[in-house]
Formats: C-alpha cells, sequence, structure tokens
C-alpha cells in the first residue's frame, strides 16, 4: 500500500508525489491507461495553494492595518494628552476622566482596551479640547476596531485553511489507495510482480536506499 499522507507535508511535497505517480504510470505500457484515474490530483493541490494564499493575504492584511491604526491613535491619543496637560492639572477630574496614567504609558494598554476608553471619550459633550480632536480620535478608533474585526476573521480563514489541508492529505491518501488496488488488480490479471504495483508511489525507504547507494564524494 502507498504510504499514507500527512497534512503537515508541505504542499511541494504532496505535489512531487503525484507528479511522480503520474510519470511512472505513463511510462509503465501495463499501466497508462490508468493514468487518467489521477487527472484532477493536481487539481486538489491547487486548490489547497489557494486556500493557503487567501489566508497569508487574510493575516497580512490584518497586521498591517493593525500595525497602521494602532500607530495613528496611539499619535491621536497622546496628543489629545498633551494638550489636555497644558490645561488640567493631573490631579483633577477633568484629566482623570480620561487618563489614569500618563499618556505615554496609557497608549501601551491592549488596542481592544485603548478603542473602549476612546469610544467612551468620544460620548462626551462639551469639552472644547475633545472637540476640536475629535476627528482624528474618531477616524482612527474606528480604523482599529476595523483591524481588530479583521484579525478575528482571518483566524477563521487560518483555521479553513488548515481543514483544508487535512481535506487534501485524506482525499490524495484514499485515491492513491483506490489506483494501489486497482494496479493489484491488473498485476493478477497480467501474471506481474507482486511489488509491481508499489512501483508508482515513492516510498520513504526507496529514497533512503536510493540515499545509502550514492557513492560518497571524492575527497579534495
Amino acid at each position: 500500500m502507498p504510504r499514507k499522507l500527512g497534512s503537515d507535508e508541505s504542499l511541494d511535497s504532496l505535489e512531487d508525489e503525484i507528479l511522480f505517480t503520474r510519470a511512472a504510470l505513463e511510462a509503465d505500457e501495463d499501466a497508462a491507461d490508468l493514468l487518467t484515474r489521477s487527472d484532477d490530483w493536481l487539481s486538489l493541490v491547487d486548490a489547497a495553494r489557494a486556500r493557503d494564499r487567501s489566508a497569508r493575504i487574510a493575516e497580512a492584511s490584518a497586521s498591517a492595518l493593525r500595525a497602521v491604526a494602532n500607530g495613528r491613535l496611539d499619535d491621536a491619543c497622546a496628543d489629545f494628552g498633551r494638550r489636555l496637560a497644558l490645561e488640567a492639572p493631573r490631579s483633577s477630574a477633568r484629566w482623570t476622566r480620561f487618563f489614569d496614567t500618563a499618556p505615554s504609558a496609557w497608549v501601551a494598554r491592549a488596542l481592544s482596551r485603548q478603542v473602549a476608553s476612546v469610544k467612551a471619550w468620544l460620548t462626551i459633550s462639551g469639552d472644547a479640547l475633545l472637540d476640536a480632536h475629535r476627528a482624528p480620535l474618531a477616524r482612527w478608533s474606528d480604523a482599529a476596531q476595523a483591524a481588530l474585526d479583521r484579525t478575528a476573521a482571518s483566524a477563521q480563514v487560518r483555521g479553513a485553511a488548515r481543514v483544508g489541508r487535512e481535506e487534501l492529505a485524506l482525499d490524495l491518501t484514499r485515491e492513491r489507495d483506490g489506483l494501489h488496488a486497482a494496479l493489484v488488480a491488473r498485476a493478477a490479471e497480467r501474471g506481474l510482480p507482486r511489488d509491481w504495483p508499489a512501483r508508482f508511489f515513492r516510498i520513504e525507504d526507496r529514497r533512503r536506499r536510493r540515499a545509502d547507494e550514492d557513492p560518497a564524494p571524492a575527497p579534495a
């Protein structure tokens, strides 16, 4: 039986397995008519590649959006804090309404907490300084929330890609097992050697044996 393929194998490795099998089938006149059984195998790998690429794109997009929005929101909050410090002592109720620590430390909190705090600020009315800073605070807190939402969505895409990898390994293993069964039947029909069906699949032991048989490089 061909070896069971694992979901942790690279797509290039799975593709190499398919290419080897298809080339071997095509090369053997007793098996060439079975080549069509593997015609859609490469398309399964291509679909998995597309899923993986979509997951990477989603993750990169979410990460970039989060980095930009987080930095710009930090800038907007720090600028507001600097201006507020000129108008209100840090012990005053007005100051503590917005900050419970220095702005430079305040912006280091988790982005989700920072967004929630800024959204709460924006519900306040009647503060002239806040009104002057309202536009950038609103813009970048919205962008940061969108980044958080996209990060959560990208996790779903990554999960779908992982499931797709598992399904690919199972599907290819079943297809290879079915082809092997057909080759076994063909060998019985035509009196071919018992090991003939195994010759159409790359085998780890065969790889190691070939490596062991390779001559050692001559000393320089």
